[in-house]
């Protein structure tokens, strides 16, 4: 029996052993029904910490249950919040303020991450963390502020208006071809603001509490331009004018292009805004096959008289001839001196009589103005553009006034472009005492041109006596041809074939000074003249005037041998010499009655010569409009 006893009692060391297994169990259990009861807790860690978004703890929620911990972020975001004030800087100086109730904090997003956090750790560790022994604050961010939607709006509305304000548009490159090259101006590139990324901005700063913000525009680029680009844009297909199934003739095409090398190294060279020239090569089609019929109708014709002064006749005729067979490409400009050239000596021109500051006075190349002349005539009937025409100083007497271009080398030109689809050709020659000009072209329809005349006012002449003691006595002698005065409104009518009016149109205003009879005299007849020794009227009594002889005939105011048609040089190149003036002969008058007939002879020869011109009208004035310029010593 005592042996019995002796095994049923248990040796110390087993019991201790025994003991500390069941203590350990029973921890263990306890210890798991920590980390149970943290995981199900609905509290937040030990050193869960709410940070700002530059990371400083603004409070402490360690073991604060869920619904204390959004009442606290709720409070502490709606204070804070209130206070903060950002200043929004734009433009030249301009700023605005934006407040940060703007804003809303979402506390309860702010807990639940750190609840999530919590739920991420081992189940063991959840009670080590509880206890604080662990090392791993949790940290509940407050920086995802959003707007609120009344905040949204009226940020958005505000953000909006300052977008407005700092546009600036981008400005594509535009171009314009003239006559022998292509003027471009570059582009610039505009500016914006993005305001869904300026909204972004504004939230991140209200939300860290910054306290200024600069708007920052971005660039919106212009179209893209090189030398290979604009070639492209520019280039056309040269097209030779084609008789179509219906019988009708197809436009004719001048193309162009320009060099794309030549023109990126002048782009290079041109800022944003900045204007550049660039040559421009036009392309022009072979017509050989197309002459039967391009030039099948005559647009335009006029006819006009020769002086008979073999000088001038001679220059007439050499101008005519060098515009003969001109041909001019749809769109191209007609220049009248770089056809003829320079009008000098060297190149084959005469001295003959001009006009130089009112007087009549001899230089080269005088009365090629009346081919110019004749030429503006057959522009204005066969209804194409004037590019450049200026009336003469004085009324010419061999065409309609206001119908008449005068030129001056090298500063006034004659110039016409054909606004038509189709090529042009002048045929121009001197046959016997006159010189005729035509237009040859294309018709497409039935329409015709005539003109409307209308002389504005009419300065008549006078008689000025100049005393000099080389007259001999009882002589006088003219100095000075007169010219009356005149201003001529010309309006230019279209009509269709059936006679009614299409359009009528300003053509031009044209002023013609007059210029007084110039009398010498000796001195020592005034009293028998009734005149002063200066030459004015004596003040006593009636003036009673002497007969006065026939006015002495210029130098070279006779019937001659002239050119005729092709006898002078072909059209070529005209070396330029140095700059003349030239125009027609003045007509012979005798006294205003001489002055009287002679208007009488000219409206019926002009109604002769001209007999589509509508007539020379004398009618109520127009708006008087600034003269016509003319080269600075005298008229071509």
């Amino acid at each position: 029996m005592e042996q019995s006893k002796q095994r049923k009692r248990l040796p110390a060391p087993a019991l201790a052993g025994i003991i500390a297994a069941v203590v350990i169990v029973i921890l263990i259990g306890a210890y798991c029904g920590l980390c149970k009861w943290v995981q199900d807790n609905g509290r937040l860690l030990p050193g869960a910490q709410a940070q700002d978004s530059t990371g400083a703890v603004v409070l402490d929620l360690g073991g604060v249950n869920q619904q204390d911990a959004v009442s606290q972020l709720s409070a502490y975001m709606e204070e804070h919040l209130e206070g903060r004030t950002l200043t929004l800087r734009y433009g030249d100086g301009q700023s605005v303020e934006l407040s940060g109730s703007m804003l809303e904090s979402d506390p309860q997003a702010a807990v639940e991450r750190g609840m999530a956090a919590k739920a991420e750790q081992p189940f063991l560790k959840l009670g080590i963390l509880w206890l604080g022994l662990g090392r791993e604050p949790v940290s509940l961010s407050l920086d995802a502020l959003s707007f609120t939607p009344e905040g949204e709006r009226e940020a958005k509305r505000l953000l909006e208006r300052i977008a407005e304000e700092l546009y600036v548009a981008p400005v594509d490159f535009t171009y314009e071809v003239g006559d022998e090259e292509l003027t471009l101006t570059r582009g610039t590139d505009g500016e914006e603001v993005d305001v869904d990324a300026l909204m972004e901005q504004v939230r991140e700063a209200l939300s860290s509490g910054q306290t200024q913000l600069t708007v920052k525009t971005q660039t919106v680029p212009t179209a893209e331009l090189n030398g290979e680009i604009l070639a492209e844009l520019v280039y056309v297909e040269p097209q030779a004018s084609q008789v179509l199934e219906d019988g009708t003739i197809s436009p004719t095409v001048v193309g162009m292009s320009v060099d794309p090398a030549e023109a990126q190294a002048i782009l290079d060279q041109t800022g944003p805004g900045e204007s550049c020239v660039i040559p421009v090569v036009f392309l022009h089609p072979d017509l050989s096959e197309a002459e039967q019929y391009l030039y099948r109708d005559r647009l335009s014709t006029v006819t006009t008289y020769l002086d008979g002064v073999y000088a001038r006749s001679y220059n007439v005729g050499l101008a005519a001839s060098s515009c003969n067979g001109t041909v001019i490409m749809p769109g191209e400009v007609f220049s009248y001196l770089g056809t003829i050239g320079n009008p000098s000596t060297a190149n084959g021109y005469k001295m003959s009589t001009g006009y130089a500051n009112g007087e009549t006075v001899d230089m080269v190349g005088g009365g090629i103005c009346q081919v110019s002349s004749c030429i503006y005539y057959c522009t204005v009937y066969a209804n194409l553009e004037i590019v450049n025409r200026a009336a003469h100083a004085f009324s010419t007497g061999y065409i309609p006034n206001g119908l008449d271009a005068t030129v001056y080398y090298p500063s006034l030109d004659y110039k016409f472009r054909n606004n038509t689809d189709y090529p042009i050709k002048i045929v121009s020659y001197v046959s016997g005492n006159t010189v005729t000009v035509s237009f040859y072209g294309t018709k497409t329809d039935d329409t015709y041109v005539q003109t409307q005349r209308y002389t504005t006012s009419t300065t008549p002449w006078e008689t000025v006596y100049e005393p000099d003691e080389s007259i001999p006595l009882g002589t006088t002698k003219v100095k000075t041809t007169p010219y009356t005065g005149y201003e001529v409104d010309v309006y230019r009518c279209v009509y269709d074939g059936n006679g009614n009016l299409i359009s009528r149109t300003y053509e031009n205003h044209s002023r013609y000074a007059k210029r007084d009879r110039v009398i010498l005299f000796n001195p020592a007849d005034a009293p028998s003249l009734g005149l002063t020794p200066e030459g004015d009227p004596l003040p006593e009594g009636p003036v009673t005037e002497e007969p006065t002889p026939e006015p002495t005939p210029e130098p070279g105011h006779h019937p001659g041998a002239y050119p005729v048609a092709g006898a002078y040089p072909q059209r070529g190149t005209h070396t330029p010499a140095h700059p003349v003036c030239a125009a027609h002969l003045p007509a012979r008058r005798h006294g205003n009655r001489g002055r009287l007939r002679r208007d009488r002879r000219l409206s019926a020869h002009v109604s002769r010569l001209f007999p589509g011109d509508g007539g020379l009208h004398v009618g109520h004035p127009v708006q008087q409009r600034p003269g016509l310029v003319r080269g600075p010593q005298g008229e071509l």
